[in-house]
């Protein structure tokens, strides 16, 4: 290629980037957010991607999308949505979040967003019931899953809620190989851009925080269960009781995580990982 074409190559790369409108000035176009929980969480989990076999379903996926947040780096003014928002993930989605005002045409590489408790300025999506809302309410809490595992004729429950605000930050897209493609996202003059902030519920199930082949596993999750009072239900008390020092099977590994000791606090410690960005895309991510 021929330095003049490279040179046209960038000039139209850059135009469109900026996306000047007739008069030279910048223009304007909005973000569109949804939120879904792609097939594992609809569908379930079929036992072929589970390590150790076992077949998992959930029942009801409740999650508090909060603060969704378009910003950049320069300190440039963005938009928010808000308030938060009560889904079930289990329902068919995409689920609609909302739409921001305009924003200026050009990149915004600091989206963000939130999941925290339910509280009173929670609204409540058509995909959740006022039951869900109740049951979120009084418990104060920002996930809550109920679910079932089968394997040979065993078929394991849970109902687990947990409490505390996960952040999540500086959003990457990725391209099919899983390298960054874009940071944040790039608004259009006079477009919509459709952001998808996306749930992996698998997550739940993965055998360690941070090694990138991590796999699916339910055994210790059974096991725990089978330790305590063998009801068929695994508590969380359960699997507080579980060292994961004592864990045979997998890695368990908690990377630089210091506080993560027992079972239960490795679930729990799982519940920072669920938010993703444009399917497979990542966020930093921060819970307290």
């Amino acid at each position: 290629m021929t330095r003049s074409i490279i040179t046209l190559v960038l000039i139209a790369s850059l135009a469109t980037a900026c996306s000047f409108d007739d008069s030279g000035e910048a223009g304007s176009g909005t973000a569109h957010f949804t939120v879904y929980g792609e097939d594992f969480i609809e569908q379930g989990i079929p036992a072929e991607e589970v390590e150790d076999g076992w077949e998992i379903a959930f029942d009801r996926f409740l999650i508090v999308l909060g603060l969704v947040t378009v910003a950049d780096s320069t300190g440039g003014e963005g938009a928010t949505l808000a308030p938060p928002i009560l889904f079930d993930m289990t329902a068919a989605g995409p689920h609609d979040v909302g739409t921001t005002g305009e924003l200026e045409a050009r990149a915004w590489d600091e989206v963000g967003f939130d999941i925290p408790p339910f509280d009173a300025e929670t609204e409540v999506d058509a995909s959740a019931s006022e039951e869900d809302a109740e049951l979120m309410d009084e418990n104060a809490y920002a996930v809550y899953v109920e679910g079932s595992a089968t394997k040979e004729g065993v078929t394991k429950t849970f109902h687990w809620g947990f409490t505390g605000t996960t952040e999540y930050r500086d959003c990457v897209e990725v391209d099919e190989a899983g390298e960054a493609a874009r940071v944040g996202i790039l608004v259009t003059n006079g477009g919509v851009t459709d952001v998808q902030i996306t749930i992996h519920g698998d997550h739940f199930f993965y055998d360690d925080l941070t090694a990138a082949n991590a796999v699916l596993r339910f055994d210790p999750l059974a096991a725990a269960d089978d330790l305590g009072d063998a009801d068929q239900e695994i508590t969380r008390t359960e699997l507080d009781a579980v060292q994961l020092v004592d864990v045979d099977t997998g890695t368990y590994g908690t990377g630089s995580a210091s506080d993560v000791n027992t079972l239960g606090d490795f679930v729990l410690a799982l519940t920072t990982t669920l938010g993703h960005f444009q399917g497979e895309g990542h966020c930093h991510s921060h819970g307290d």
